[in-house]
């Protein structure tokens, strides 16, 4: 008998064209958050159903303090209509704001949001812009995450409210900090791994965290079940 599917993803493929000021290499590669999200997925044998809008085209640059990245080619935007998704829980992760949210009270599983895109400036290089969606989306997220910047761009009374559902903060190679239920824990990473390089990381690592949580409902083993498995990924770039 075939497995039911738990989780869809709704999220975007991309063409990343990887640029390194230093040394002027350009590398072309298959990229955004769904080739991530559905590797780590596959990996973890966890059931999915993806559902992707057109692809998009990064140009992203590498500099002495990371990358940075600006859309080149943006995805249509899509309709997501919660009245018709069935499995149990839903994983939102874009490059820009490339779904538009509909009928979201209806949908009565567990969604988790990544910030990333919906706070993307698409038109310039780090670009940030504020996003502030209504009550009902805010009120339906059952765990939002972000890194500390991205953050800065969503409504105060958002982010206060997240804290007593799931709020993931990412910070690189210092952790994260997770509030569950209201507490906070500050979870570091064991190994550190230094590279300028950390294209997917933020996706491989809510994936990770998903698909544990998954199987095991308990949030913080699965944080750092995804800490170690990202620094993994990051090993190997």
């Amino acid at each position: 008998m075939k497995k039911q599917k738990e989780i869809t993803i709704f999220s975007t493929f991309a063409k990343d064209k990887i640029i390194d000021r230093k040394t002027g290499v350009i590398n072309i590669k298959r990229g955004g958050p769904a080739f991530y999200l559905s590797n780590v997925f596959n990996k973890e044998k966890v059931p999915f159903t993806i559902i992707s809008t057109s692809r998009a085209e990064i140009e992203i640059l590498i500099t002495s303090s990371g990358e940075v990245g600006k859309v080149k080619k943006k995805p249509k935007i899509q309709k997501i209509n919660f009245s018709r998704i069935k499995t149990p829980f839903i994983v939102i992760s874009t490059i820009l704001n490339d779904f538009i949210f509909d009928n979201v009270a209806s949908y009565k599983g567990k969604i988790f949001l990544d910030i990333q895109g919906y706070v993307r400036d698409g038109r310039r290089l780090g670009g940030k812009k504020i996003f502030s969606p209504s009550r009902e989306i805010t009120s339906s997220i059952f765990c939002l995450k972000g890194t500390k910047k991205e953050l800065r761009y969503i409504p105060k009374t958002w982010f206060e409210q997240q804290k007593r559902k799931i709020l993931i903060i990412t910070k690189g190679e210092l952790g994260c900090e997770v509030f569950v239920l209201g507490r906070k824990f500050k979870m570091k990473v064991k190994k550190k791994i230094s590279t300028l390089n950390n294209i997917g990381a933020g996706d491989v690592f809510f994936a990770y965290t998903i698909g544990k949580f998954l199987k095991t409902n308990k949030f913080l083993e699965s944080i750092k079940y995804a800490i170690e498995k990202t620094s993994k990924f990051l090993s190997l770039k």
